[in-house]
């Protein structure tokens, strides 16, 4: 497309569809709307996720200085009204997030007077919230909102809308997380799978366990404590995202063998690691071991506790079933009672499957 081409529609675009991802519903008019400080208010009780939402975008709309890149030329819109506030009204003050949460919203912005944002759930605010600031448009210290009056009558297509965060292969800093989740709150995503563990490092703090994360993590400063998960998830939940961890069993197991060697086989086959693993440095729990399931289904216990999401993802990928032919305990196992590998793994995930449904959560 020619440059030239981009320019002319981007010149016919209305403001309102500067709003991303792009509503519903949404209807505009033609005049503009000046904006000096935005005050936003509510009515009728609202839950601490609604009032954090509400500090954070007013501090968000406030400070912030911005024109769209299809306004940039034409300086200081003229108005045809004056803003008058927000005022947000919420049905619920329940803070359950999960997949069938609504996260559905209406956003009505006058010409003149006050802007409403009606919700079924906190989080409904939450998605109206990031919407009205972007409909909010600055040129230095005068702001504006464009084709006023707007009415936007948005929900998700899609009730999961995630990104997966490897912290285990790479560490990552709290702040690093928060930016990330930030980012995912802007783009109105609600998924924070937590890919928390891996072969290479165990970052994480384990109560039951410490030897894991003082032993598998890549250094004493680059690990994750029980206190620093909490803070992740309740800065997740403000913005109305789940946090899903990962604890990938019985495969890529290595940085588990770096403090318990006795549950894991194929430990850091050299040099032809390829044969044991999908990526170096190979490892997995012996599944036939009693021991290994116990081992995993007391860390279930630990972790389904500390992560409050509904789901909790327990990984089984990329196993390599030679890891196992050639370890002399399922050898035994197989001789002694005619269970190939593939039968003995299936026992193993049973029991630790069996273990997570107790637990309530949602394998």
């Amino acid at each position: 497309m020619k440059v030239p081409l981009l320019a002319a529609l981007a010149a016919v675009l209305p403001c309102a569809l500067a709003v991303w991802p792009i509503p519903q519903t949404l209807q505009e008019g033609s005049a503009n709307t000046l904006v000096n400080l935005v005050h936003i208010s509510t009515q009728g009780d609202v839950s601490p996720v609604v009032k954090s939402a509400i500090n954070r975008y007013r501090e968000i709309i406030n400070r912030e200085c911005f024109l769209a890149p299809v306004d940039y030329r034409r300086g200081v819109l003229p108005t045809g009204g004056t803003f008058g506030g927000l005022v947000v009204s919420v049905a619920s003050t329940s803070e359950a997030l999960g997949l069938s949460t609504d996260e559905s919203y209406t956003l009505d912005v006058p010409v003149n007077g006050s802007a409403t944002l009606h919700a079924k759930t906190p989080y409904g605010v939450v998605r109206g919230l990031e919407t009205f600031s972007q409909l909010v448009t600055a040129n230095g210290p005068a702001k504006a909102i464009a084709n006023t009056p707007i009415h936007i009558a948005d929900a998700p297509a899609f009730a999961h809308r995630g990104l997966l965060f490897d912290t285990a292969r790479n560490f990552y800093s709290l702040g690093a997380i928060f930016r990330t989740l930030d980012a995912m709150s802007y783009n109105k995503m609600n998924v924070f799978h937590w890919h928390i563990v891996d072969s290479q490092s165990w970052p994480v703090e384990s109560a039951t366990f410490p030897e894991l994360h003082r032993k598998g993590a890549y250094g004493p400063q680059m690990a994750y404590s029980r206190a620093d998960v909490q803070r992740v998830i309740r800065y997740a939940r403000d913005r109305g995202i789940r946090v899903v961890p990962e604890f990938d069993v019985p495969g890529h197991t290595y940085a588990v063998g770096l403090s318990h060697p006795e549950l894991v086989s194929c430990m850091n086959k050299q040099p032809n690691w390829d044969a044991y693993a999908a990526e170096p440095p190979s490892g997995q729990l012996n599944i036939a071991l009693p021991e290994s399931v116990d081992f995993v289904n007391k860390l279930i216990d630990e972790y389904a506790a500390l992560f409050t999401d509904e789901a909790f993802h327990i990984g089984g990928d990329e196993v390599n079933l030679k890891c196992w032919t050639d370890d002399p305990v399922v050898q035994n196992v197989t001789a002694a009672t005619g269970m190939d590998v593939p039968t003995q793994l299936l026992r193993w995930y049973s029991q630790v499957h069996d273990h997570l449904d107790a637990t309530g959560k949602t394998p």
